[in-house]
C-alpha cells in the first residue's frame, strides 16, 4: 500500500516534528480495578470460563448422545426405513454450536438458548431421557455463562464510556494532515470465499433433494423382485446382492402376486453393492426384497433414498461461508470510526509481552496487583511517524504464534545498520552492548493514548511512542487493533519480548563489562561432563525410550510408529546434549561438542555466551546458537565441583571473544577426544530401527 503523502508547506511531514498526543483521561489503577470487577466474573487475565473451551461442552454431549441415543436409520424389513429429519436437524444444531464456540461472533449468547429449544421440543429430536436432560443442563450452563459475560463486557463498556467522557482528536487531526489509516475496503477474497461455500453448501442440499425425488420417482414405477445376499461387510454394513431381471409382463405380474420375497431360482446375472440398514444385518444367502427399474436402477424395498446426509454435509460449508461473509463485513464496520477527526480515549502505559503483543497497563502502580495488564492488543495493521518519511505503513514484527508482533520497531535501527546484505543472508546478530539497550528498551512500559477502548462497536486504535534504545523518541506508531479483549497470555511472568534473540547477548554484556580489558589471559582449558557419563547416557536413554514404547504395546501408525519417532528423537537429543557436552577454547577459537555434533568457531564468529533458562547458549555473528542443557552440569557442579559449572564457560567464552587481549595465548595440550558422538548415533541408530521393526513385525 503506498504511504500517504504527508508532505506540504506548514504541515509536519518528512523532516518535521511528530505530532503532539492529546491530553486524554488517564486509566488509573482504581478504574482498573472497577472494570475488572464489572466486566466478568472470570477476569480476563486467568483461564476465563466464556472461553472457546466451551465448545468442548457440545463436544462431550455429541459423544454422550452417540452412546445412548437409538440409532434412527436402523430398520427390518417388516418395518421400511423412515426419514428423521427431526434427528438430523438436532445433530446439526449441536455441530452449529461447536463452531459458532469456535468462531465466537456476536450474539453468541442467545445459541445455547436456540439449540436447547430445538433439541427438548423436536418431536424424535432427542429420544433417551439421560440425553434430554442431559442437553437441558450442558445448555443451561453454556446460556448462564455466556450471557454473564456479556452482560459484563457491557458494563465494563459503560464504566470505559464515563470515564472517557468528550471525544479527543487524533494526533494527526492537531497536527492538520490526513490520516495515515485509510477508508476501509471490503475484504474481497474472504467475501469470494465466503459466496462459494454457501453457494456449495446450497447445491449440495439441493441436489440431496432433487436426487430424492428421482429416487422416488423411478420407485413408483419399479418392479419388485427377489434378491439374494452374496456377501456381507459387517464392518462397513455393506451387502453384495445378486438378482435376476424379471421376465416380460407374466413375470413381473408373478412378483406382483407375492413371490418376490422368495429366493431367485437359478444363478442371478445381476448383482449391486448397497448399505444395508437392516437390524441386524441379513447373512450371506438370505432373500432381500428389491426394486428394479430397468438395468440401471435398483435399490432394496424399504429403504428409500435419504437425503439428509446430503443437507447436512451442505449445511456446514454454508454456515462456515456465511461467518467468513459476516467477518468481512465486520472488518468494514469496524473501521469506520477511524476515519472521524476525533474519538473517546484514554491515556494508558502499553509494555510488550513475550511475543510482541502489546499489553495495556494503568498510568499508575508497578505492574502488580491492580497495576497489572488489563488486557492485550493484537495489531491489524500499523502506522510510523519519523521525522524524515512522515506517516508510513508499518511492518510489525511477527510474533511466535504468527500475530503481528506490536512493538518491534524498537529492534529497527540495528536492522537499518545491515540493510547492505544480500538478500536471503541470514540478518546478524546484535552486538552484545547494542542488544542490552534495546533490550531493556523494547520491554519498558511506554505511556500512549488508546482510542475508542474494547468490547465498542469500532477497532481500537493505540498511538504510542517508537520504543527506540537510544537518544529522544524519533517518532510515534498507530496501531489498529481489534475491538474485542484479548487476555494476557499465560505463561512466565519473567519473559520478555525479544528474548530469544536479545537476551543471551544482553547477559554477555553484563559479563563483558565486568572483565577488564587489560587482565591476564585466559588459559586455554576445557570443560566437559564425566567420560562414564558420557559413554553411558546415551544408549541408557535410548534403552528407556524403547522399554516405554514397548510397554505402552501399541502397534497403530499413530502410537505405535509415528509418536515414538517425532517425541522419542528430540527426546533422545537433549537429554544425549544435555549428559554429554563438552567445551573448549585455545587461541584459535572454541569447540562445542553436543550430544550428536561436533563444532569449531573461530573467535571473529562468536558474538555471545550466556546461560539462559537453563540453557548454555553460544551465539554466532550470523544470530545462530549452539546450545546445551546445562541443568545436569549446574548440579554436578554445585554437589561435586570440577569442571562442569555452566557459568564458568560462558564467561570465558564472553569475555575472550570480545577481550582480544585476553585470549588464550597457545592451543590444548590434549587433544579434545569425544567418544561418545560416535556411541550416542548408534543408540539412537538402534531406537530407530527398534520402532520400525516392531511396528512392521
Amino acid at each position: 500500500m503506498p504511504s500517504p503523502d504527508m508532505s506540504g508547506p506548514g504541515l509536519p511531514g518528512p523532516g518535521g516534528p511528530s505530532p503532539a498526543l492529546p491530553a486524554a483521561p488517564p486509566l488509573t489503577s482504581a478504574a482498573a480495578a472497577r472494570w475488572r470487577a464489572a466486566r466478568t466474573s472470570w477476569p480476563p487475565e486467568r483461564r476465563r470460563l466464556d472461553s472457546r473451551l466451551l465448545a468442548l461442552v457440545p463436544v462431550a454431549f455429541i459423544v454422550l448422545a452417540t452412546a445412548l441415543e437409538p440409532v434412527a436409520s436402523a430398520c427390518t424389513p417388516a418395518q421400511p426405513c423412515v426419514q428423521s429429519w427431526p434427528s438430523a436437524l438436532a445433530t446439526f444444531s449441536v455441530v452449529a454450536e461447536v463452531v459458532l464456540l469456535l468462531a465466537r461472533p456476536r450474539g453468541l449468547a442467545l445459541v445455547p438458548v436456540a439449540v436447547a429449544a430445538g433439541l427438548w421440543y423436536l418431536p424424535g429430536g432427542l429420544e433417551n431421557e439421560v440425553c434430554r436432560w442431559t442437553a437441558l443442563a450442558g445448555q443451561g450452563f453454556l446460556a448462564v455463562v455466556l450471557i454473564g459475560a456479556e452482560l459484563g463486557r457491557r458494563r465494563a463498556r459503560h464504566q470505559l464510556d464515563v470515564l472517557m467522557g468528550t471525544p479527543e482528536p487524533y494526533p494527526w487531526t492537531l497536527a492538520g494532515v490526513p490520516s495515515p489509516v485509510p477508508p476501509p475496503a471490503r475484504r474481497g477474497g474472504r467475501r469470494l470465499l465466503g459466496r462459494l461455500l454457501v453457494a456449495a453448501g446450497v447445491l449440495l442440499a439441493l441436489t440431496g433433494l432433487v436426487r430424492q425425488a428421482q429416487s422416488d420417482h423411478r420407485a413408483d414405477g419399479a418392479a419388485r423382485v427377489p434378491g439374494t445376499v452374496l456377501s456381507v461387510d459387517e464392518a462397513s454394513g455393506t451387502a453384495r446382492i445378486g438378482y435376476r431381471l424379471p421376465a416380460g409382463d407374466a413375470a413381473r405380474a408373478e412378483a406382483a402376486a407375492g413371490d418376490a420375497g422368495r429366493p431367485a431360482g437359478g444363478r442371478p446375472d445381476h448383482e449391486f453393492e448397497a448399505d444395508v440398514l437392516w437390524s441386524p444385518l441379513p447373512v450371506a444367502g438370505e432373500a432381500v426384497p428389491l426394486l428394479v427399474d430397468g438395468g440401471d436402477w435398483v435399490r432394496i424395498e424399504g429403504q428409500p433414498y435419504d437425503p439428509t446426509d446430503l443437507a447436512f454435509a451442505g449445511a456446514l460449508p454454508a454456515l462456515l461461508g456465511a461467518l467468513l461473509l459476516g467477518s468481512a463485513s465486520r472488518w468494514v464496520r469496524i473501521r469506520r470510526g477511524l476515519g472521524e477527526p476525533c474519538a473517546p480515549a484514554l491515556a494508558v502505559l502499553v509494555q510488550p509481552d513475550g511475543k510482541g503483543s502489546l499489553l495495556v497497563r494503568p498510568v499508575d502502580g508497578d505492574g502488580t496487583g491492580e497495576g497489572r495488564p488489563l488486557w492485550r492488543l493484537r495489531a491489524a495493521e500499523s502506522y510510523a511517524w519519523s521525522e524524515r518519511r512522515g506517516w508510513r505503513e508499518d511492518e510489525p514484527r511477527r510474533g511466535e504464534d504468527g500475530e503481528g508482533a506490536e512493538g518491534g520497531e524498537g529492534y529497527e535501527e540495528f536492522e537499518e545498520e545491515y540493510s547492505e546484505e544480500e538478500a536471503g543472508e541470514q540478518p546478524p546478530a546484535a552486538l552484545p552492548e547494542h542488544a542490552a539497550a534495546v533490550f531493556e528498551a523494547v520491554n519498558r512500559p511506554v505511556p500512549a493514548v488508546l482510542y475508542r477502548g474494547p468490547d465498542g462497536p469500532y477497532a481500537q486504535l493505540l498511538v504510542r511512542p517508537g520504543m527506540a534504545p537510544d537518544g529522544p523518541e524519533p517518532g510515534w506508531l498507530a496501531v489498529v487493533c481489534r475491538e474485542g479483549v484479548l487476555a494476557p497470555r499465560r505463561g512466565p511472568r519473567h519473559r520478555h519480548y525479544l528474548e530469544d534473540e536479545l537476551a543471551v547477548p544482553a547477559l554477555a554484556a553484563r559479563t563483558i563489562a565486568a572483565a577488564p580489558a587489560d587482565g591476564p589471559p585466559l588459559p586455554a582449558q576445557r570443560w566437559e561432563m564425566p567420560l562414564a557419563l558420557r559413554l553411558a547416557a546415551g544408549p541408557l536413554v535410548a534403552l528407556a525410550m524403547a522399554a516405554l514404547v514397548d510397554l505402552l504395546g501399541s502397534r497403530s501408525w499413530g502410537t505405535g510408529l509415528v509418536h515414538p519417532l517425532l517425541a522419542g528423537i528430540p527426546v533422545f537429543l537433549a537429554a544425549a546434549g544435555a549428559l554429554t557436552w563438552q567445551a573448549a577454547i585455545d587461541g584459535r577459537g572454541v569447540a562445542v561438542v553436543s550430544g550428536m555434533t561436533r563444532r569449531f568457531v573461530p573467535w571473529d564468529q562468536v558474538n555471545a555466551a550466556a546461560v539462559h533458562r537453563h540453557r548454555l547458549a553460544v551465539q554466532l555473528t550470523d544470530g545462530r546458537e549452539l546450545r546445551i542443557g546445562s541443568r545436569p552440569a549446574r548440579l554436578l557442579s554445585r554437589h561435586l565441583g570440577g569442571p562442569y559449572d555452566p557459568e564458568a564457560v560462558a564467561t570465558a567464552i564472553a569475555t575472550a571473544a570480545h577481550r582480544p587481549a585476553r585470549r588464550p595465548g597457545a592451543a590444548l595440550r590434549e587433544r579434545l577426544v569425544s567418544p561418545q558422538l560416535l556411541v550416542n548415533r548408534a543408540a539412537l541408530t538402534g531406537y530407530i530401527v527398534f520402532v520400525i521393526a516392531r511396528f512392521a513385525f
